[in-house]
């Protein structure tokens, strides 16, 4: 199948790399061993240990280990298998028999019923979640006619819905839509096509998100009749206005105009798009959250060198700073560069405190992901 025109600020060799996700498993076929008094309770018991190892697939082993009892009561008189087939003869050993099955196991069924647990929020802290979007085409990025949007509005604002049912799904608590809707209306008037970081990560903090996951477009192009689109979707801390996940996706709509394969395709891009994430978050959250990361001060009113020197003193003394340095420092203000193991909030008390031991006063006066500004009153 040849792609008739692909437009968009990618070479070939990156097309090639690009990583496609598939969607969310609706079943998993396991092979699972049973024993059992007979060839019938041998067969019960590989149907039950399919079940288990489908469960390992969804939770990992420090929470299934912990939570086993809550699990298996969740799940206790339940169905999960949809069909299953022995594999060759029943063995007997004397005092039981051995039987191998291939299982086809509703994992969805099964994810929503441990879901319900809030294990998956419990095992990352359930960070708050905002979904921002830029509809527009990257720097350099084409569309097949200039004049043409091809209805990428609706795309996003569908595709956008299903990030959010798949969140919610989960558990996750996530920012409402009007906010992130006035994101992409302020990038729409500005006319910015590439979102800077800070920005976001500010945007982010204002409504309290823990995590940003932040997705745009990057090229499209028709193929075979319908459309195919290329996004890149991330995972930002907003605390440290650093990117912790970065996915490219892809996808390819059946029939017709490239507006409406692209209508038709929102849905499941979208669900690709979150699906891809939650494991993002399963991997780094609680290592971000419990890491920290590294802050930019800039202390207004504050460039004479003792006052410098002793306000970096001032915070050696807290053990949540790993490091502090002077950056730059002039005009009336240093801008100190710090490793910090704990959240903003937390950070901003820190600065205020050590202010206070010097006999200062200071108010914060803005903000933006992991830079803040302060006056030295």
């Amino acid at each position: 199948m040849r792609l008739t025109r692909f437009i968009a600020s990618v070479s070939i060799c990156m097309l090639i790399a690009v990583f496609v996700f598939t969607s969310v498993a609706r079943a998993e076929v396991v092979t699972a061993t049973g024993k059992g008094k007979t060839p019938e309770a041998a067969v019960q018991d590989a149907l039950k240990k399919a079940v288990e190892a489908a469960i390992a697939q969804l939770v990992d082993d420090d929470t299934f280990k912990k939570n086993k009892a809550k699990i298996l009561g969740a799940i206790k008189g339940k169905n999960y298998v949809r069909k299953h087939k022995q594999e060759g003869e029943e063995e007997f050993t004397g005092s039981a028999y051995i039987v191998t099955v291939k299982a086809e196991v509703d994992t969805q069924a099964l994810e929503k019923d441990i879901n319900t647990l809030g294990l998956l929020q419990d095992a990352m802290g359930n960070p708050r979640i905002m979904v921002l979007y830029n509809a527009k085409l990257p720097m350099g990025g084409q569309l097949q006619r200039a004049d043409a949007d091809y209805g990428l509005g609706a795309f996003f604002d569908n595709s956008y819905g299903s990030i959010v049912d798949v969140l919610t799904e989960k558990g996750f608590d996530v920012v409402d839509k009007g906010a992130s809707e006035k994101f992409s209306v302020q990038l729409a008037d500005t006319h910015e096509v590439d979102v800077d970081l800070n920005k976001a990560s500010a945007y982010g903090l204002k409504y309290h998100a823990d995590l940003i996951l932040y997705y745009q477009a990057i090229g499209i192009g028709s193929e075979s009749g319908g459309a195919k689109i290329f996004l890149r979707s991330e995972l930002i801390n907003p605390t440290t206005a650093r990117i912790i996940a970065s996915k490219k996706v892809e996808h390819t709509s059946g029939t017709g105009n490239i507006a409406e394969s692209l209508y038709r395709a929102a849905d499941e891009v979208g669900r690709k798009i979150a699906t891809t994430m939650v494991e993002a978050i399963k991997k780094n959250w609680k290592r971000e959250k419990s890491s920290g990361g590294t802050f930019i001060l800039v202390m207004d009113g504050v460039d004479d060198t003792e006052e410098v020197i002793g306000f970096r003193n001032q915070l050696k003394k807290y053990p949540e700073f790993e490091k502090i340095r002077e950056v730059e420092s002039g005009g009336g203000k240093t801008t100190y560069e710090v490793k910090y193991t704990g959240g903003r909030d937390d950070l901003d008390n820190l600065v205020i405190k050590a202010a206070k031991e010097l006999g200062w006063k200071v108010k914060r006066i803005r903000a933006e992901g992991n830079r803040s500004t302060w006056k030295k009153q």
